[in-house]
């Protein structure tokens, strides 16, 4: 297969040549001049980090001795840490060779952002194997809660997320917190992350049904605790849920305080904001009524 032409290094390349411009200045024009569209396979880039020779220019953020071994790109828009690359490479390779990617954006010798399916992933140009899972909107440089089970950052993209994914987000986190405390089943604890799942089902107006999923998940079905558990330890993780409902409610309605303040108590039709959680109303409405009002004005 011939090597790809007209890449954005390659055009910086030729402006440098024909006007001795910076070679980082030439490269930042080309790639805003054409944004790529087209998509290329994890086998494609490794087979340009296995063949193509090491970068031998000078690296504009980092000292020389400090400076990462790099390649220069023609899928990825111009030098690249091999070692990123490789990281990379062992993040996807359970989708197998031909899982095809495309770059999102490049930021000059910064780091660049590639897309693989839903997933989106930072590569850092200014040092060694830093490639890491990034918020899955388009565009956010965040990093998610749990790459695997809540592949959201906390806050607006996480709150931005329907009752279907909230409560299956919910579902998978309290299945892993209880797989890590398999042998304490007591002992689970949603921590942080489970939190912020509970703070954004009150924000989205599902806290009810969020959090079942992430107790039930964490826990087990209450009429279902004394036949996988059995004598004191039945009782123990039944005690542990009814303690966990309970921090859950304070957790929501201090989710739901702070929504509240932030809109100044009052909901957008003037009334009183209740206290806590509602059943399918967020928490910067008063009602359904009013819920249903903004969404047909939108």
């Amino acid at each position: 297969m011939p090597r790809r032409q007209n890449t954005a290094a390659q055009r910086a390349r030729e402006v440098q040549r024909e006007t001795g411009a910076k070679y980082t200045a030439a490269l930042r024009e080309a790639a805003e001049g054409t944004a790529r569209t087209g998509t290329f396979s994890l086998q494609e880039l490794l087979a340009e980090c296995a063949t193509l020779p090491q970068w031998t220019g000078v690296h504009p953020e980092v000292d020389e001795e400090w400076a990462p071994k790099m390649f220069d790109s023609a899928l990825l828009g111009g030098p690249v840490p091999y070692s990123a690359v490789l990281r990379l490479a062992g993040d996807l390779a359970v989708k197998g060779m031909s899982a095809e990617m495309r770059l999102e954006s490049r930021a000059d010798f910064s780091s660049l952002v590639v897309v693989c399916g839903v997933h989106r992933f930072e590569l850092l140009l200014t040092q060694s194997a830093w490639a890491y899972e990034l918020c899955r909107v388009p565009g956010c440089g965040s990093f998610p809660l749990s790459a695997r089970c809540i592949p959201y950052c906390e806050g607006e993209h996480l709150a931005e997320r329907s009752e279907a994914e909230l409560v299956r987000m919910a579902r998978d986190w309290g299945s892993d917190r209880r797989e890590d405390c398999s042998r304490t089943p007591a002992a689970v604890d949603p921590g942080y992350e489970g939190d912020q799942l509970l703070a954004a089902a009150v924000a989205r107006g599902v806290y009810f049904e969020v959090a079942d999923a992430l107790l039930v998940s964490c826990y087990e079905e209450r009429h279902m605790i004394e036949d996988v558990h059995h004598g004191l330890l039945a009782m123990e993780v039944s005690h542990a849920m009814d303690r966990e409902e309970l921090r859950m409610g304070k957790v929501a309605l201090a989710a739901a305080k702070r929504t509240q303040q932030a809109v100044g108590g009052r909901c957008a039709c003037g009334k009183q904001l209740l206290p806590g959680p509602q059943r399918g109303v967020p928490a910067r409405f008063c009602s359904r009524l009013c819920v249903l009002a903004s969404e047909h004005s939108a």
